[in-house]
C-alpha cells in the first residue's frame, strides 16, 4: 500500500465522506500536511473540522499562553489550562477528534519563523496575524506551491480570503443524456467538469493606506462590497495597534477605526456620504461570538478540503459574513 493509499480502518472511518467527495479526493486529503497559526477560538473550529476530514497531519504553530477568557470560548481547552501554552494544551482534545491524524504542537512565535519553514506544508491556515507576516507568508507559498487561506472573526463580522495560485479543479455535473426519455423522464448521466481558478497573491487584494501598493485594479470595481472596507480596517487596526479592538478602550478604538476606514475609502475613492454602511458598525466589532467562529471555521475548512481534493469550485477569493443580516458574501478582489 502506497504512503497515500488509505487503510481498512481509515476506508471504515471515512466511509459518509468517500461517498460524498470520492475515494480520490479523501486520498488527497490523507496525504495533506496543514500548518494551522493561532488556534484560539476560531482556530479551534477550523481545527476540528479539517481533522474530522481524514489530514494526514496537523501543525500547531501558537507562542500564546491559555487567559480566562479564552479558555471560556475554545472548546479545545480544558478547566486547568490556563496560564500553560495553548498550542499544548490543545492537543488532548484535538487528537480524540480523530486519533488517525498526526497532530504536533509549536510554540515559536509565528513571526520568528524562517520562511523555510512554511514551504514543507500543502496548505496554511492563519488566523490573528498581521498583514506583513501575511504577506511574507504568501511569498513563500507562491514560490512553494503551497495553497493559503486566513481569515479572523471581529464581533460578529468575519471574513477570509483565500490565495490557492493557478487552482485546478473538478466537479460533478449532471446532464441529460440525450433526447431519449423514459417513463421516468429523461434519461441523465453525471459528467466530469475540470476548471481553473486564478488567484491573484495577497499583495494585490490587501492594499492599505501609507504604502507603496496600487490599488487601481482594485477601484475599478464599482459595486465593490463595502463590508470589503471594514475588513481592511480591522486588519489596519491590528496593523497600528498589534491587537484586536478591545472593550476596554472601546471609545477610543471606534473613533480609531473611524479616522482608518475614513483613510481607506479616500485610497479607494469611495463617496462616504453615499456609503450603505451602517453608522454604527464598528459597534459589533469586539471580541468573538462563538457561532459566527463556528460558522467561518465551517467555511474555511471547507475551502481547506476544496483546495487540497481539488473537489468542487472554491470561493476565489474574499468571503464576507455580514454582522447584520448574517448572510455569507462572496467577493473576488484584485484580479
Amino acid at each position: 500500500m502506497s504512503e497515500n493509499q488509505l487503510s481498512a480502518v481509515e476506508t471504515e472511518l471515512y466511509d459518509r465522506q468517500i461517498r460524498l467527495w470520492g475515494i480520490e479526493s479523501q486520498e488527497k486529503l490523507r496525504a495533506a500536511n496543514v500548518l494551522l497559526i493561532n488556534i484560539r477560538a476560531l482556530g479551534s473550529e477550523i481545527a476540528k473540522n479539517i481533522l474530522l476530514s481524514g489530514i494526514n497531519s496537523l501543525t500547531i504553530l501558537d507562542d500564546g499562553i491559555v487567559t480566562e477568557e479564552e479558555q471560556e470560548k475554545n472548546f479545545l481547552l480544558s478547566k486547568d489550562s490556563k496560564g500553560k501554552k495553548i498550542a499544548e494544551e490543545v492537543l488532548l482534545k484535538a487528537q480524540a477528534l480523530n486519533p488517525l491524524v498526526k497532530i504536533k504542537a509549536d510554540t515559536d512565535s509565528p513571526a520568528s519563523k524562517d520562511p523555510s519553514y512554511f514551504k514543507e506544508f500543502t496548505i496554511i491556515v492563519a488566523t490573528c496575524i498581521k498583514t506583513d507576516l501575511l504577506l511574507k507568508i504568501d511569498k513563500v507559498c507562491r514560490a512553494n506551491n503551497v495553497k493559503f487561506i486566513f481569515g479572523d472573526v471581529f464581533g460578529t463580522f468575519a471574513y477570509s480570503v483565500s490565495d490557492f495560485q493557478d487552482h485546478e479543479y473538478h466537479e460533478d455535473q449532471v446532464q441529460l443524456a440525450g433526447k431519449k426519455r423514459t417513463h421516468e423522464g429523461a434519461e441523465k448521466t453525471t459528467v466530469k467538469v475540470q476548471g481553473v481558478v486564478n488567484y491573484p497573491e495577497l499583495k494585490k487584494v490587501l492594499i492599505l493606506p501609507n504604502t507603496k501598493q496600487n490599488a487601481d485594479c482594485i477601484k475599478k470595481s464599482k459595486r465593490r462590497n463595502e463590508l470589503f472596507f471594514i475588513m481592511l480596517s480591522l486588519i489596519e487596526f491590528r496593523n497600528k495597534k498589534s491587537r484586536n479592538p478591545s472593550l476596554e478602550s472601546k471609545e477610543n478604538d471606534i473613533k480609531t477605526l473611524q479616522d482608518i476606514k475614513k483613510d481607506i475609502f479616500q485610497l479607494y475613492q469611495v463617496d462616504e456620504t453615499k456609503s450603505k454602511l451602517d453608522a454604527d458598525i464598528f459597534e459589533i466589532v469586539f471580541g468573538e461570538a462563538i457561532p459566527v467562529c463556528a460558522v467561518l471555521g465551517g467555511v474555511i475548512a471547507q475551502e481547506v478540503i476544496k483546495a487540497v481534493s481539488g473537489k468542487e469550485v472554491p470561493i476565489n477569493n474574499v468571503f464576507l459574513f455580514d454582522p447584520i443580516t448574517y448572510d455569507g458574501k462572496e467577493e473576488t478582489v484584485g484580479v
